[in-house]
């Protein structure tokens, strides 16, 4: 049998562990929080607004809306089609998410990709959210 006193001591140090590891999440995810606000501003949302410009003058009408803590692209003619960024804090270190909701007759087909796969907030550029915007977009091209 265990010696009550060495599991006791063991409880302990995961406890304290435990501590420390969520104490250095919450100030990943803060910081995290801090970067996805600047990427929002700087990047997201200018790159949003141009995205939906260049699809109007193309005839492929969608709007820009700017919902807290994120940007989206609504469709004009069903508003159930949606490409939105949002900030994904379940995962560590969180990401920036493009959702994408489409409706193809009953069905609702949804998916979740990063933007960068991994890859710190204040590491992804305009160029990466430009690309993977407009790998979300292809579905409403054809």
């Amino acid at each position: 049998m265990a010696d009550i006193g060495l599991i006791r001591k063991r409880l302990r140090t995961e406890i304290d562990q435990a501590r420390r590891s969520a104490a250095e999440r919450r100030e990943r995810s803060t910081a995290a929080s801090r970067a996805y606000q600047a990427f929002l501003d700087d990047i997201a949302t200018p790159a949003f607004r141009q995205m939906a410009t260049v699809l109007r003058a193309e005839g492929i009408l969608f709007e820009m809306q700017t919902p807290s803590g994120g940007v989206r692209l609504v469709a004009d003619r069903s508003r159930d089609d949606v490409i939105q960024l949002e900030l994904d804090e379940s995962q560590d270190p969180p990401q920036a998410l493009l959702i994408s909701t489409r409706n193809r007759g009953s069905r609702m087909i949804r998916t979740e990709r990063a933007v960068k796969e991994r890859a710190a907030i204040d590491k992804i550029t305009e160029d990466d959210l430009i690309e993977r915007l407009f790998d979300e977009i292809r579905p409403w091209l054809g």
